[in-house]
Order: C-alpha cells, then sequence, then structure tokens
C-alpha cells in the first residue's frame, strides 16, 4: 500500500490580513520533488456552530442574506472564536446574540475541517440544550437576522429538499441527530 507523505514547505508568504483571516501563499517541495510555486492557503479562526433545541423540541434556526451566493440563507447560529475566548463559550456567546435564546446546557458534540484543501480551521459543532428566548439580539453592524423555530422533522425535510444547503450547517445537524432523534416530534 502506499503511503501518502506530508509536503514541505520551503517558503510562506503573508499576502494580505483581514479581521476574520489571512491569505498566504506557500511554496512546497512535494514527496516527488516537484516544486508547486504557489498555494494559497487561507488562515482562520476556529468557528463554531451551534445547534439549538427548545424544551419543547423546536430548533432555532436564523436567515440571512449571504453576499457570496447571492441568496437568503437559513442556517443556525455560528461564527468565530474570538481571540482567548473557549470555543463553549464562543458557543453560547454567537447563540445568544444572533438569536437572544440562552440555553441550559451546551454540550460540545464535534469537530470537523471546513475546507483542508484551503482553509487551516476547524469548526466545531456544540448542541445547546433547553434553550428559551432571555434576551435582545446584539449582531454585529453587518449581520441582518431573522431568527425562528422549527419543528424538528420539518428542519430535516428541509435538508432533504434543499431549502437547507448550507453544508456546514447540514454537517452540524447531521452530527447532531442523536440529540435531534431523542426529542419527541
Amino acid at each position: 500500500m502506499k503511503k501518502i507523505e506530508k509536503w514541505r514547505t520551503l517558503e510562506s508568504k503573508e499576502i494580505t490580513k483581514t479581521h476574520f483571516f489571512k491569505l498566504r501563499s506557500d511554496r512546497c517541495e512535494l514527496p516527488n520533488k516537484t516544486i508547486m510555486p504557489k498555494y494559497y492557503v487561507l488562515e482562520y479562526s476556529p468557528w463554531v456552530n451551534v445547534v439549538p433545541i427548545t424544551p419543547d423540541g423546536q430548533l432555532v434556526l436564523i436567515e440571512q442574506y449571504r453576499h457570496a451566493s447571492g441568496e437568503i440563507s437559513i442556517e443556525i447560529p455560528g461564527g468565530m472564536v474570538d481571540r482567548g475566548e473557549e470555543p463553549i463559550a464562543a458557543a453560547a456567546r454567537e447563540l445568544a446574540e444572533e438569536t437572544g435564546y440562552v440555553a441550559r446546557e451546551i454540550k460540545f458534540v464535534n469537530k470537523q475541517r471546513p475546507n483542508p484543501a484551503t482553509q487551516d480551521n476547524h469548526l466545531l459543532t456544540f448542541v445547546a440544550l433547553g434553550c428559551e428566548l432571555k434576551k435582545e439580539l446584539c449582531l454585529d453592524p453587518f449581520e441582518d437576522i431573522r431568527v425562528f423555530t422549527k419543528p424538528i422533522l420539518e428542519v430535516k425535510k428541509m435538508v432533504n429538499q434543499g431549502v437547507i444547503d448550507h453544508s456546514l450547517i447540514i454537517a452540524s445537524l447531521c452530527l447532531c441527530d442523536a440529540y435531534l432523534n431523542s426529542i419527541p416530534c
């Protein structure tokens, strides 16, 4: 069986830096000694996704415009982990800021790589149980979000019908399937 080996980074240059990410260009030597002159990598902080479940078995969803796709997207709350912030604290913060809901309990479920070909970060999925509306939204200046709830079975249908088509949202919902299946519908 062939052994896959890592590439060797010969040189790395930062191209641009924003609040959300850095873009760098690496010059790499592949195991077969071929030199790749430019390989672009996006460096992001970790992200969190939160699957919020209310005491009566509803999922808390958000709807917002996504400029790259030019479409309104149905999602779950989530966002960037701030420097020095624990991911579970980021999950609780994003849930409250984007929806006004507060969870009785938040549990880490799993982590995944959004796109390991071009990004260096992880997406950490949390399930938030016993979510109740307790706060006002606290949105970033460029966020415009509508919050609503749907029964779990209806959300699953929305995924299967392509109404919810954001792959990272679908992945987080799938990772939380055991929790979602334990809720009486």
